[in-house]
């Protein structure tokens, strides 16, 4: 089993767009993909399902900022569960938020910036679209990859700095920290969006079947 953690607001989740990632993670994991809110993640929840390894998911930028970065049994199971887990974009941002990083906004828009997305923050700079994505550190999470990946954005904020225990492996022109890895736990974080890839750009796919093979060979060796 694989949990799926949604880290936006709840009329989001009950929208159903979530459900089309669910898809992608299991037939890419070929595991069942459980479903839960921030607020239902704990401990004692991963203690009793054990699962092969906790996504999280996007988010918008309004939410992130209240409730979700707050939540102490959250907190408790993303910093205290040894587990692998990996974020997308907001929970790329929630995972370095939560062991130390700092978050905000890319910049303000420049005169010669194009907006692909004005209706979207106007007046604030977004990666929205696909973007080339250069790989800094070699890594199991790129395996099979060139040094320039293509993937999907969707954010105008990003992680501004990251913590000692946090390791920078991807970086973008105007996003500095487009990957990282905890230098401990099998823990990931991706600004952009692998489980929004498409056969047209599909080095998002190939991410996250490398993220669940980490999981599985983490699995492996904590069973001997």
């Amino acid at each position: 089993m694989i949990i799926y953690v949604v880290t936006d607001s709840e009329e989001k989740t009950k929208s159903g767009g979530f459900y089309a990632h669910k898809f992608v993670l299991e037939k890419i994991s070929g595991d069942i993909c459980l479903i839960v809110r921030y607020d239902q993640l704990a401990l004692k929840l991963l203690a009793s399902l054990k699962p092969l390894a906790v996504c999280h998911s996007g988010c918008s930028t309004e939410f992130k900022g209240r409730d979700v970065l707050r939540h102490s049994a959250y907190r408790a199971a993303v910093t205290r569960w040894d587990g692998p887990q990996i974020g997308f974009c907001g929970g790329h941002q929630i995972l370095a938020h939560m062991f130390g990083g700092k978050l905000g906004h890319i910049r303000k828009l420049a005169k010669l910036d194009a907006d692909h997305n004005p209706g979207y923050h106007p007046g604030w700079f977004k990666e929205w679209g696909v973007y080339p994505v250069r790989i800094l550190k070699r890594d199991p999470l790129f395996a099979g990859l060139g040094k320039i990946m293509r993937v999907q954005e969707f954010h105008r904020d990003e992680v501004k700095k990251l913590s000692p225990d946090l390791e920078l492996l991807a970086s973008s022109k105007d996003c500095r920290v487009q990957a990282f890895k905890h230098r401990n736990k099998p823990i990931y974080g991706t600004q952009f969006h692998p489980e929004q890839a498409s056969t047209n750009y599909p080095d998002g796919l190939s991410i996250l079947k490398n993220f669940f093979e980490i999981a599985r060979n983490f699995q492996r060796h904590q069973q001997r």
